[in-house]
C-alpha cells in the first residue's frame, strides 16, 4: 500500500520529470518577450522551434539579391562577471545568422560589413537586440541542469527591414538546448553550450526562411 507520504515523493518526481521532458524551445505566446515593445501593428505568434514571429502581408523572403545582417545590440542585463561571454555573444551571433543563412540559397549575398552592400541591388537588412541573457554556472548545472538551471540564456529579437518598411519580426529564445547540456552539463564549459545555443537559433531562422520563401 502506498503511503501519503510516498504517494506526494512520487506525485513531486513526476512532475519534475515532466518539466525535463518539456524543450526550452517551447513556442506558446506566453514565451514572447513583454519587456521591450514591439512596432506598431505588430503582434507575434509561435513557429515551430520559434517563440514568436510576424511577417508583413505577402512577404516571403524571395526576390531580394542581398541579406545585410548589422551589429547586434545589447539591451538585456549586464553583469560585470558577464563581459567575455558577452562580447563572444554578440561577435558569434552574426557569424552563426551569416553561415546559416548563406546556406539556404535565397540570396545571392549574405553579408555582415555594411560594405559588401552593393549600390542599387535589392536587399534586407536584418537587425538584431539580444533583450535577455546569461552565461549560466557549472555548479548550478551539476545540481539542476536537467532541469535547465545554470544554463546559459540568450534570447534574440530581430526586425527584417525593406528600406525602411519593417518585412519581418522575430523572437528566439535558447536555453542549454543540447542533450548533453542537460545531462553532462556540469563538464561542458559555459561557453561551450552558448555557442551551440547559438548555432542552434542560427540553424532555426534559417528553417524558418526557407519554410517561408517554400524552398526545399
Amino acid at each position: 500500500m502506498i503511503t501519503l507520504g510516498q504517494s506526494s515523493l512520487l506525485g513531486c518526481l513526476g512532475l519534475l520529470m515532466g518539466c525535463a521532458s518539456t524543450s526550452t524551445k517551447q513556442t506558446t505566446p506566453a514565451a514572447v518577450s513583454k519587456g521591450l515593445p514591439l512596432p506598431a501593428g505588430v503582434t507575434l505568434h509561435p513557429d515551430r522551434d520559434i517563440q514568436g514571429v510576424w511577417l508583413a502581408e505577402g512577404f516571403d523572403f524571395r526576390g531580394y539579391d542581398t541579406l545585410y545582417i548589422a551589429p547586434p545590440v545589447f539591451a538585456a542585463i549586464e553583469r560585470p562577471n558577464e563581459v567575455d561571454m558577452r562580447a563572444m555573444a554578440m561577435r558569434v551571433l552574426p557569424e552563426q545568422l551569416a553561415k546559416h543563412l548563406r546556406e539556404t540559397k535565397l540570396f545571392a549575398t549574405v553579408t555582415t560589413p555594411a560594405e559588401e552592400l552593393k549600390p542599387g541591388s535589392k536587399s534586407l537588412t536584418m537587425q538584431s537586440t539580444i533583450i535577455e541573457y546569461e552565461k549560466g554556472g557549472g555548479g548550478a548545472r551539476y545540481w539542476a541542469g536537467l532541469f535547465g538551471g545554470g544554463q546559459p540564456v540568450i534570447k534574440v529579437r530581430g526586425q527584417i527591414l525593406d528600406g525602411e518598411k519593417l518585412r519581418c519580426v522575430f523572437e528566439i529564445r535558447r536555453s542549454g538546448e543540447s542533450g548533453g547540456a542537460k545531462m553532462v552539463g556540469h563538464f561542458m564549459s559555459d561557453e561551450g553550450i552558448q555557442r551551440d545555443d547559438i548555432r542552434d537559433l542560427a540553424t532555426d531562422l534559417a528553417e524558418f526562411f526557407k519554410r517561408t520563401a517554400k524552398v526545399q
